[in-house]
Parts: C-alpha cells; sequence; structure tokens
C-alpha cells in the first residue's frame, strides 16, 4: 500500500513540477529573477541533476550523468543544452518511478543516510518532493518575471 501511494504522490509531483520546465525555450531559458539568482535553465538542470543524485540516496543507483549545477556551483551564464536538460528531467523523472515501483512497502521505513542526518526513506523521497516543488516554483517566477542574462562568450 505504501509503495503505492508513493508512486501515485511522485507522479503527482512530477505532473505539477515538470510543468515549468517544459515550458522553457531558447528564447527565456536564461531568465534571472535578478543578477545574482540562477536562469531558469540552471535551476532546471540543478533539478535533473539533483534527482539523479536522490536515486543514489534513496535506492544505491550510481549516478550516470556528470554533474555542474549541484554543490554551491553557480550559473556563470554558460549557455546550456536546453533540450538535453529536458531529456534528463524527463528521464530523472521515469527513474525515480521506476525505483518507487520496485521498493516494497517495508523498505519506506528503513532508515538511510544523507548528508542531513539518518531518515527514513519515505521522508527522504518527500524532501525530493519538495526539492522539485520548489525549485519549479523559481522556474516559473524566472519565465514570467525575470530577464534574459547576458550571453557567455568564450574567450
Amino acid at each position: 500500500m505504501t509503495t503505492e501511494l508513493l508512486a501515485n504522490l511522485w507522479r503527482i509531483n512530477q505532473a505539477t513540477a515538470a510543468g515549468p520546465i517544459q515550458k522553457l525555450t531558447p528564447e527565456n531559458y536564461r531568465n534571472r529573477l535578478t543578477a545574482d539568482t540562477a536562469s531558469a535553465g540552471f535551476i532546471a538542470l540543478h533539478t535533473a541533476e539533483s534527482m539523479h543524485s536522490f536515486a543514489k540516496l534513496l535506492f544505491g543507483r550510481e549516478m550516470s550523468i556528470e554533474t555542474r549545477a549541484m554543490g554551491g556551483v553557480s550559473d556563470d551564464g554558460k549557455p546550456i543544452d536546453l533540450a538535453l536538460v529536458q531529456t534528463m528531467i524527463n528521464e530523472a523523472y521515469g527513474l525515480i518511478a521506476d525505483h518507487i515501483r520496485q521498493t516494497p512497502d517495508e523498505q519506506w521505513a528503513e532508515i538511510i543516510k544523507t548528508p542531513f542526518g539518518d531518515t527514513p526513506r519515505m521522508g527522504v523521497l518527500a524532501f525530493l518532493m519538495h526539492h522539485n516543488s520548489y525549485h519549479a516554483g523559481q522556474i516559473a517566477q524566472a519565465v514570467k518575471k525575470g530577464q534574459p542574462s547576458p550571453v557567455f562568450t568564450e574567450s
């Protein structure tokens, strides 16, 4: 029953949090709310990378991607391959969904080690859903109210 409930919650989170990312375009993905905040595209990249990282925490799945938007890294304005980011998001949502469906009910209460302390697996998944929703809101606001960041050029 727990696995079924969490799979449904994940599906709902995906449907709502992925919406702003799917609306990113070459014209708006560079938008930032302020010069000090990350662009919508960079936040989307961070979200995708984070889901892959959480797949390792939650399910022991090794990361199959290189990260460039995690661990205190700032958005330096370098171009982002928007199509790749959207593919990474879709793959990450599917990856987590598959692992959720394969996790037996009794494993959701297991305590797992995380960088923010020992936490039940279900709590880590809840944090990931919050993380995705939080960043989806940032993306939506940056697209709607932000200004494009300057284009980065290689010297």
